[in-house]
């Protein structure tokens, strides 16, 4: 008789309720160690329990508060702001374009750092450090500021890009043809 041998994951607990004390919620998770813990500040209860963390905190711990990261309705926007630019504007000076690449292009634009790496074989870079996902949300709404400059600018055709229904299609204009 052959037997089969598994590993089972560990079972997680069902999410806690919304609305617990940070004593609650971490009761929630027994035995849990807690060695970050975020906190989006948007409502009254969000700051109480932010409050309590700090104070429960040990010593050593450090707060550390930013601007959140871009959202994901933002990263949604990007991709088909993105993917409609690269149908419409397959080629950049000579390059074939994707919406990869289109990013890459508008990181720039908005001056985020970059470094370019040497190839394997070194007869060429790339470039490395074009992450979206670690821009604010502030950041990411100047990229397609800058994004939609450009498109109306260079005339290109932009549909609504915000939650991927299809509410029709705009023409952009050149600024000063408002």
């Amino acid at each position: 008789m052959s037997a089969l041998l598994g590993f089972a994951r560990p079972m997680r607990p069902p999410a806690p309720p919304p609305d617990l004390t940070l004593s609650e919620l971490l009761a929630h998770f027994p035995g849990a160690v807690v060695t970050r813990f975020v906190v989006i500040l948007n409502t009254a209860r969000d700051r109480a329990l932010a409050k309590q963390a700090i104070e429960r905190a040990p010593a050593g711990y450090a707060v550390d508060i930013k601007e959140s990261k871009r959202s994901d309705e933002q990263n949604r926007a990007l991709w088909g702001l993105l993917n409609q630019i690269a149908k419409q504007r397959p080629h950049h000076n000579g390059v074939k374009m994707d919406a990869e690449l289109w990013k890459c292009v508008f990181m720039q634009a908005l001056g985020v750092e970059m470094k370019l790496l040497p190839t394997l074989d070194g007869d060429g870079f790339f470039p490395i450090g074009h992450r979206s996902s670690q821009l604010t949300v502030s950041q990411f709404s100047a990229l397609i500021e800058v994004m939609l400059a450009w498109c109306a600018r260079e005339g290109l055709t932009i549909n609504h890009f915000y939650d991927g229904r299809d509410a029709g299609s705009v023409k952009s204009r050149p600024a000063d043809a408002a």
